[in-house]
């Protein structure tokens, strides 16, 4: 009588459960990554790369990196390359490079005239394209103008690359 008491509770437990939706059973439709219209009012970010394969650069040759992936707050222009901060604060920077066999790149990050980081993106003696990433935390004022761009008194050997599989970019963010 006890034993058909418990095996009575378990069937009803299971019952329960089973009328209870959970993220096994239930069907999802993911329609990959939009924009949510939820305010960010302090924040400030943005991932932009070069969409074209090669892009000829000279000295002091600002990159446009023409493809916006994020840009929360609209403080990057891909017109113009460039970064505009909304406020003061700490700000992470990142670029990436891609340059060709036996190529080099020497690139700067600068805010307004000033270089803040410098990195040298080098595929000499390689079989094959190479890449380098320089990142920076920097204290920016509001309406200070952050980019990259090539040295403007180096010369440089190749070309700025850039594909679907390989992105030569720029991000950064508002830390705080």
């Amino acid at each position: 009588m006890k034993i058909q008491r418990q095996t009575t509770m378990l069937k009803r437990k299971g019952n329960q459960l089973e009328k209870k939706p959970s993220a096994s059973n239930e069907k999802r439709l993911l329609t990959g990554i939009q924009s949510t219209s939820t305010p960010f009012p302090d924040g400030a970010a943005f991932s932009a790369y070069v969409s074209v394969h090669e892009t000829d650069i000279s000295k002091d040759f600002t990159v446009h990196f023409d493809t916006i992936v994020t840009n929360i707050g609209h403080h990057y222009n891909k017109h113009t390359g460039a970064f505009t901060a909304p406020q003061h604060g700490v700000y992470v920077f990142t670029w990436n490079l891609y340059c060709n066999t036996g190529g080099y790149i020497q690139s700067q990050l600068v805010v307004n005239s000033n270089v803040v980081g410098a990195m040298l993106t080098s595929a000499q003696g390689s079989s094959n394209i190479r890449s380098h990433t320089g990142i920076v935390v920097v204290e920016v004022n509001q309406g200070d103008v952050v980019f990259v761009r090539t040295h403007p008194t180096h010369i440089h050997i190749g070309n700025l690359y850039s594909d679907i599989d390989w992105r030569s970019s720029f991000n950064g963010w508002k830390l705080y």
